[in-house]
């Protein structure tokens, strides 16, 4: 299940890098040379509250996008390199699959929110932490698991 989900993380989120490189990112660069050019021509007349004011809102929407696309395919990662050591986590099946299920929750709850924030402000800024903060939980949970994995290979060669 982790192998798949980071697979399937992954592949979403080249597929966001890419819609944001066709669809957004010209129109990104032009609306900033426009910006640019207004302040240069404002300048003079230190009238550039609106022109720094929408290049604040520009850079906020191209790093919305830049770390939602960054966050899925870490997320991603990590859940494929965590299927690797899934032999090494102590714990029963069911905690081991609810450990997971919360991983990829929260690996999704995080970039969708991420991408949401600009419109719906902290709302979306707060669910969006808190997607972050299942993906902790789970990873201590498994920490957990590994280190009674750990525990029970020295009690079995006696060194406890």
């Amino acid at each position: 299940m982790l192998l798949s989900g980071g697979t399937v993380l992954v592949l979403l989120g080249f597929l966001h890098g890419a819609w944001y490189a066709g669809v957004s990112l010209y129109e990104h660069e032009n609306r900033e040379m426009v910006i640019l050019k207004d302040l240069l021509n404002q300048s003079a007349s230190h009238d550039t509250a609106y022109s720094v004011q929408a290049y604040g809102m520009l850079q906020a929407e191209k790093a919305v996008d830049i770390a939602a696309h960054s966050h899925v395919i870490e997320f991603g990662l990590l859940a494929i390199l965590l299927s690797f050591v899934q032999p090494f986590v102590f714990l029963t099946q069911t905690w081991r699959r609810r450990w997971v299920m919360v991983l990829l929750a929260g690996s999704l709850t995080l970039p969708i929110f991420v991408l949401l924030e600009l419109k719906f402000g902290l709302i979306a800024g707060g669910i969006a932490d808190m997607g972050g903060l299942m993906v902790v939980v789970a990873l201590i949970g498994m920490l957990c698991g590994v280190l009674r994995y750990a525990g029970r290979l020295d009690a079995e060669s006696g060194v406890i």
